[in-house]
């Protein structure tokens, strides 16, 4: 029998903390909605694991293991059971420092034991229920943000109607995850949500928890208040919400409104798949992990001269000059490694793969497409923050803002690669299993 428990918290900061996102500092002056906490625990024949969603920008280590540990203390949920990621709303709180901008420990305290608080709450609140899942398909609000331009130079974000622009560099993931969990009664505890596309679509100094957070509020609204909805980002680290070849200046200027726009496009797909899910009540679970040892890359000298020369012309505060003191942290560090880990938690026939950094499409793509499950969702910003982007091979040489060392972006170039080897090996190991 399924039991499944949910809940979720508010994790909103005070006025007056610093918001992430972008190469300033931003002080938060408003809430245009609130930020959360969310958790799903699933356990079948005595076997349980638990999904965490946070509206933050990403999830440092450090709160995961806290979440982990207290969870553990409370719960039967080992903790490398526990799936922990991020919405990466680029209006939430602050959770890692950098050159420009520093994060509040305390507040990091505090969040990584409400997180754990919401996971023992809805391990509590388990109860008989039937899960299921589905996907559907929207491609009309999400766009490859890296483009060729007509002189061959490679993009990001080349600007709305640009007409250097020659054609996108690579595809989107148009597909909607979706699992419904009901209880024994039919009635909706939660949805999941899994849809590749960048959370940065509001922009100003208020919270917000951006499209997802209006997902929220509509699933609510079809099927009430009691429904959590837990979204989990996809492969987006080179999707955005630009529509650069066709879309209006007046429909993305920031701050912008235009986060409803998405998260009422997206509930439409979400419900309309939820309707279709037949739903199951006796399901196996199974999880596996491990950690990949990666290199870090190291600026060249040109590049360290490069940006000495800019912090000499630049004035306080320019995005370049940021960009500056990033590389030259990221020189200062040297040379060294890291560990990132990899995740896979499967129900039944759906696999859900966590992997930890913004990675390009094509790697989730190409898990999906080898993956030896009836349907695999890919949680990207999950169980620590390993480094920022994780790029194809080629993107390093062509180009473009996301390969760009920084002191939190200097994954070796063939991470994306051992990723997806870790990853299918996983589910192949659980497929093995069942």
């Amino acid at each position: 029998m399924l039991l499944c428990g949910v809940s979720e918290t508010d994790i909103t900061p005070a006025l007056g903390s610093t918001i992430p996102g972008y190469f300033a500092d931003r002080k938060s002056t408003g809430i245009l909605d609130r930020l959360y906490a969310k958790a799903i625990v699933a356990e079948a024949d005595g076997s349980a694991v638990a999904f965490v969603g946070l509206d933050t920008i990403l999830v440092p280590t450090g709160v995961v293991r806290r979440i982990r540990e207290r969870v553990a203390q409370f719960t039967a949920i080992p903790p490398d059971r526990v799936m922990v990621s991020a919405t990466h709303t680029h209006t939430g709180p602050a959770v890692v420092s950098t050159t420009f901008l520093e994060a509040d420990e305390s507040y990091l305290e505090w969040l990584a034991d409400k997180a754990a608080d919401t996971v023992i709450l809805a391990y509590n609140r388990r109860r008989e229920a039937r899960i299921g899942f589905g996907s559907g398909h929207e491609a009309d609000i999400a766009f490859h943000r890296r483009f060729f331009m007509k002189d061959g130079t490679l993009r990001t974000n080349p600007g709305l109607r640009n007409p250097e622009v020659d054609r996108p560099a690579g595809p989107i993931d148009p597909e909607v995850g979706v699992v419904r969990i009901d209880d024994a009664q039919g009635r909706a505890m939660a949805v999941i949500t899994n849809y590749a596309v960048h959370t940065d679509t509001v922009g100003g100094t208020d919270y917000c928890a951006d499209f997802p957070g209006e997902l929220s509020v509509m699933l609510k609204k079809a099927l009430g208040e009691q429904t959590v909805s837990l979204f989990m980002m996809g492969t987006s680290g080179n999707i955005n919400h630009y529509n650069v070849m066709n879309g209006r200046i007046e429909d993305y200027a920031k701050p912008s409104r235009h986060y409803i726009k998405m998260g009422r496009i997206l509930a439409g797909e979400v419900l309309k798949v939820r309707e279709k899910i037949d739903t199951f009540g006796e399901i196996k679970i199974g999880e596996r992990h491990s950690a990949v040892k990666l290199q870090y890359r190291q600026p060249t000298q040109e590049q360290i001269q490069a940006a000495h020369e800019a912090l000499d012309r630049l004035p306080e505060g320019h995005v370049e000059r940021n960009f500056a003191k990033e590389l030259l942290e990221a020189a200062r560090r040297g040379e060294g490694s890291t560990e990132a880990e990899i995740q896979a938690i499967t129900i039944g026939e759906l696999a859900i793969v966590g992997l930890p950094a913004e990675i390009f499409v094509e790697f989730g793509l190409e898990i999906k497409a080898r993956s030896p499950y009836g349907q695999t969702l890919i949680n990207e910003l999950c169980n620590g923050f390993a480094g920022t982007y994780v790029c194809t091979p080629e993107s390093y040489r062509l180009g473009g803002y996301e390969p760009r060392i920084t002191s939190m972006n200097r994954l070796q170039e063939e991470t994306g690669d051992l990723f997806v080897q870790r990853a299918l090996e996983h589910l192949e190991e659980l497929r093995s299993a069942t």
